[in-house]
Formats: C-alpha cells, sequence, structure tokens
C-alpha cells in the first residue's frame, strides 16, 4: 500500500514536469514554423511584405523628436554590447546564488542565439530601409533584427528564471507582463527609428524564441542526465 501511494506520488510529481515539457516542445515548434514563413516571404520576396513598407512608411511620417529620443535611448541600451552586459551581470549573480546549470543556460542561449541571428544576416542579405531624412542610418543587413534577437533572448530567459525562483503568482504575471513589455519595446523602437522592417523583428522574435527554448531544453537534459548518473 505505502509502496502504491509513493508510486502514485512520484507519477503526480512526474506529470507536471511532463507537461511543461510539451508546452516548450509546443512553443518552440509555433517559433519555428513562424520565422519559416517570414523567411520563406522574405527569401522569395513575396508581395505580402509590402506591408512592411506602408509600416515604416506611416511611422516615419508621424515620428515626435522626444519620442524618438526616447526610443533611441532604448534602442542603444539593447544594443549586442549592452545585451552582453546585462547577460554578464545576471551570470554572475546567477552563479553567485549556486545556479551554476542556469548560467550554462544562458550562455548557451544568448550568445548562441545572437551569433545564429548574425549568420542569417549574411544568408538572407536583406537591405535596411532607407529614408531621405533618416533618424538614424545603418549599412549592415536587416533580416533578422539583431537588437529584437537579443532582447528576445535576454528578457525571454530571464522571464522563465524568475518564473522557475517565484512562487508567487500574481508575481510570475508580473515579471512576464514585464519582460515581455520589453521585447517589444525594443522592437518596436528598431521600426520606429527606421532601421528595420515590421518582419524583420517578427522573425527575429521567432527565431529567437525557438533558440531559447531549446537550449533550455538542452542543458535541462543535460543536468537531468548527469545527476541520475550521479553515484
Amino acid at each position: 500500500m505505502e509502496a502504491s501511494l509513493q508510486g502514485k506520488a512520484s507519477n503526480e510529481i512526474r506529470h507536471p514536469r511532463d507537461v511543461r515539457f510539451w508546452i516548450a516542445m509546443a512553443v518552440f515548434l509555433a517559433a519555428s514554423a513562424i520565422f519559416g514563413f517570414i523567411a520563406e516571404d522574405v527569401a522569395t520576396k513575396d508581395s505580402s511584405l509590402q506591408q512592411d513598407v506602408q509600416v515604416s512608411t506611416w511611422l516615419h511620417t508621424h515620428g515626435n523628436p522626444v519620442f524618438s529620443a526616447f526610443l533611441l535611448a532604448i534602442s542603444q541600451l539593447h544594443s549586442p554590447i549592452g545585451v552582453t552586459v546585462m547577460c554578464v551581470v545576471l551570470a554572475i549573480f546567477l552563479w553567485r546564488n549556486g545556479d551554476r546549470y542556469w548560467v550554462v543556460s544562458l550562455a548557451l542561449a544568448v550568445p548562441g542565439g545572437m551569433l545564429l541571428n548574425v549568420i542569417l544576416k549574411q544568408v538572407f542579405d536583406r537591405m535596411r530601409p532607407v529614408w531621405d531624412d533618416p533618424i538614424l542610418t545603418l549599412t549592415s543587413h536587416g533580416f533578422p533584427s539583431g537588437h529584437a534577437a537579443g532582447a528576445t533572448l535576454f528578457y525571454g530567459f530571464l522571464a522563465v528564471y524568475m518564473v522557475w525562483r517565484m512562487k508567487n503568482a500574481s508575481a510570475r504575471v508580473l515579471a512576464i507582463f514585464g519582460c515581455v513589455l520589453m521585447v517589444v519595446l525594443v522592437s518596436f523602437s528598431r521600426v520606429y527609428l527606421g532601421v528595420h522592417y515590421l518582419s524583420d523583428v517578427l522573425a527575429a522574435i521567432a527565431l529567437s524564441t525557438a533558440w531559447l527554448v531549446l537550449s533550455l531544453i538542452t542543458v535541462r537534459a543535460i543536468a537531468k542526465r548527469r545527476s541520475a548518473a550521479a553515484p
């Protein structure tokens, strides 16, 4: 009887983990599919991309100097260097907190995802929007957006970690909302400033979400295997 109860309890403990795994896989597949659809349109120069031009043109012609300055500051804060600094600070905190496998996850997720983004920029070779009176001028390739990728990877990782650490449901919701808001704000700033099309940032968010999930699952699987093999 006792063994039966222990087995039942064990199944109840494992069940939530199984659910989280399948949710993560669903997110991974959905994000990968979204990136695939956008990437195909960009590669084939599909007519649907005309919406990109319309959105960028509307934002560029309805700009506000004060709002532009604010978004420029947000954008510069989340440059590759800025995201790297934030990652280093977070990694030090995780290490000192004893969350060593989270440090490995962070190292794989953010730098790895940003490197993948750089490689894809060269593959797709998409030019950025061009304006007669640009707010910001860049000559590098635009697809997918590096800023949107960096923000998605960093804040996505931060959201997952805080949800794992926090016990209060309201605090978890607030943490997720704050991280999502930052990703949206950074991504919007790139379109508003005229250095990316909407599809650039949407593709970066989708790709980075898929990479983040894959990184977390991979490190988690390695940690569980090592734990099971330990004497």
